[in-house]
C-alpha cells in the first residue's frame, strides 16, 4: 500500500521530470544571429552552432538551386553562402532580390592550403578548362576574389590569386564557411 510520503517522493520526482521537459523544450539549444557582415569574422566560432540570418538573396546557382547567395540588406559587398540540407527542397530562382532569414548551422564549405592549390592546379593543368567549366562570378565574389573572365585561364589565375591570399594570411589556409539551411521564410 501507498503511503502519503511514497506518493509525495513520487510527485516530486515527476514534477522534475516535467520541468526538465520544458525547460529543454523552451531553453534547448541557443541560435545565434549574425549579420551578414559579421558572418566572415565570427564563422570559425559558430561551426556546428545554429544560427540566424537575414539578407537579400543575390544569386541562386541554376544548375541545383541549392545555393544561396546572402547580401546584406543594407547593401555592400559582404555576402553568405547557405546550401540546402539533404532532402530540402531547392531555393527557388524567382525569388532574388528577396529577403531571406536563413536558421541553420554553420559549416566548413573548404580549407585552401597550399596542398589543395597543388591538387586543383594538377588537374587544371593536365585537363585544361573544358567547355561548361564556368566560374561563378556571385561565388567568387563571396569568397572575395575578383577573376576576368576573359583571362586565357581563369582557374589557374584564381589558383595564383588564393595562392597570394594565404601569403597575406602569414601562410594559414583560407577557410570558406556556409551555412546549412534548416528552415528559411521569405519576405
Amino acid at each position: 500500500m501507498l503511503t502519503l510520503q511514497k506518493i509525495n517522493q513520487i510527485m516530486r520526482k515527476y514534477l522534475l521530470l516535467i520541468v526538465a521537459a520544458l525547460m529543454a523544450s523552451c531553453c534547448g539549444p541557443k541560435t545565434t544571429e549574425l549579420t551578414v557582415e559579421d558572418f566572415n569574422g565570427k564563422a570559425a566560432e559558430y561551426v556546428e552552432k545554429p544560427v540566424t540570418i537575414t539578407g537579400v538573396a543575390k544569386h541562386i546557382c541554376a544548375n541545383s538551386g541549392t545555393k544561396l547567395f546572402l547580401g546584406s540588406p543594407e547593401g555592400g559587398d559582404a555576402m553568405v553562402t547557405v546550401f540546402t540540407s539533404e532532402g530540402m527542397e531547392p531555393f527557388d530562382r524567382t525569388t532574388v532580390g528577396k529577403t531571406y532569414t536563413v536558421n541553420g548551422i554553420v559549416k566548413v564549405t573548404v580549407t585552401i592550403d597550399d596542398a589543395y592549390l597543388d591538387e586543383w592546379e594538377r588537374e587544371v593543368v593536365e585537363n585544361g578548362i573544358r567547355e561548361g567549366d564556368h566560374i561563378c562570378e556571385t561565388e567568387q565574389q563571396a569568397a572575395g576574389i575578383e577573376i576576368d573572365e576573359n583571362e586565357e585561364n581563369p582557374q589557374l589565375k584564381q589558383i595564383e590569386t588564393y595562392r597570394e591570399k594565404i601569403v597575406a594570411n602569414g601562410g594559414n589556409p583560407i577557410i570558406q564557411y556556409h551555412v546549412e539551411c534548416q528552415s528559411f521564410n521569405v519576405n
